[in-house]
C-alpha cells in the first residue's frame, strides 16, 4: 500500500499530467461554448440553464451537496459538472466507484475536462488536498472524511479556488446549497403486465430536485437531465423519495 506521502505525490502528478492550473486562474469561456450555460459572477462556476434556479446566485459556489441515497443522484450530478466541464473548466470525481462516465457525457458534461480519480480510505484525504490546488470543482463522498479533515479540507479549497461537490453520505454542515432529488419518473419502459422483468428501454428521467441554501431560502425544479420530453403517463414509472 502506497504511503500517505506517494499518494500526495500521486495526486500531484495526475495534475501536473492534466495540465491544471489554479482554479481562480481559469477564465471560462463564453456562454456560446457553454451548452447554453450563462456565465455567472466571479467567484462562481459557469452551470447550465437548467440548474442555475437551484443555486444561490445561479451559479456553483464554495461547496454543494447532493443526496447520494435517491434515485437519480448521479444524474443530478453529472448535469452539475456539465456547465464547468464544458466552459473549459478542470473538475474530478474522487473516490467514487461503479459510476460510468458515458451517463456523464449523456448529461451534457465534457469528458475532456473530467478526471476519475481511484482512491480509498485514508488515501482520499490526501488526494482531495492535493487536487483542490488544481481544479475548477472536486467531488468526493462527506463519509470518506473525517469532520475536521472535511473542515480543514473546505478551507484550503476556498483558498485554492476550488468548488467542493459533496456526495452527501454523511451530513455536511455548512454548505451554500444542498441538493436533494425527491422524485425520480423514468421513460421508456413499458407496462410489467405478465412480466417478471419490465420491458422497453430507458431513454430519459424527469427529477424533482428541492435545493436548500445556506440563507435559508431554496428552490424547487424539474429537471430532464439526459434530454427528453415527458411522455403520456402510461410510459412513465415513478419513484418518489420517502
Amino acid at each position: 500500500m502506497a504511503s500517505g506521502g506517494a499518494v500526495r505525490a500521486d495526486a500531484a502528478a495526475l495534475a501536473a499530467r492534466l495540465g491544471l492550473v489554479r482554479a481562480r486562474d481559469l477564465v471560462p469561456a463564453p456562454p456560446a461554448t457553454a451548452g447554453g450555460a450563462a456565465i455567472p459572477a466571479p467567484r462562481t462556476l459557469a452551470v447550465t440553464a437548467d440548474i442555475a434556479p437551484l443555486l444561490p446566485g445561479a451559479g456553483m459556489a464554495a461547496s454543494t451537496a447532493i443526496g447520494a441515497g435517491a434515485t437519480g443522484a448521479l444524474a443530478l450530478l453529472w448535469r452539475l459538472l456539465a456547465g464547468p466541464t464544458t466552459a473549459g473548466l478542470w473538475c474530478a470525481v474522487l473516490g467514487l466507484r461503479g459510476i460510468y462516465p458515458l451517463a456523464a457525457a449523456a448529461a451534457g458534461a465534457d469528458l475532456d475536462r473530467l478526471a476519475f480519480v481511484d482512491a480509498a480510505g485514508p488515501r482520499i484525504g490526501d488526494a482531495a488536498n492535493a487536487l483542490a490546488d488544481g481544479l475548477a470543482a472536486l467531488v468526493l463522498p462527506s463519509a470518506a472524511l473525517t469532520p475536521a479533515q472535511t473542515r480543514r479540507l473546505a478551507g484550503k479549497a476556498r483558498r485554492a479556488g476550488c468548488a467542493l461537490i459533496w456526495w452527501e453520505t454523511r451530513h455536511v454542515p455548512g454548505v451554500d446549497a444542498r441538493l436533494d432529488v425527491a422524485a425520480a419518473r423514468w421513460q421508456g419502459l413499458r407496462a410489467n403486465t405478465g412480466r417478471y422483468w419490465g420491458a422497453g428501454e430507458l431513454d430519459a428521467v424527469e427529477l424533482e430536485v428541492r435545493a436548500a441554501w445556506r440563507s435559508g431560502r431554496g428552490a424547487l425544479e424539474r429537471l430532464w437531465p439526459y434530454g427528453g420530453a415527458p411522455q403520456a403517463p402510461s410510459n412513465v414509472i415513478a419513484l418518489r423519495r420517502r
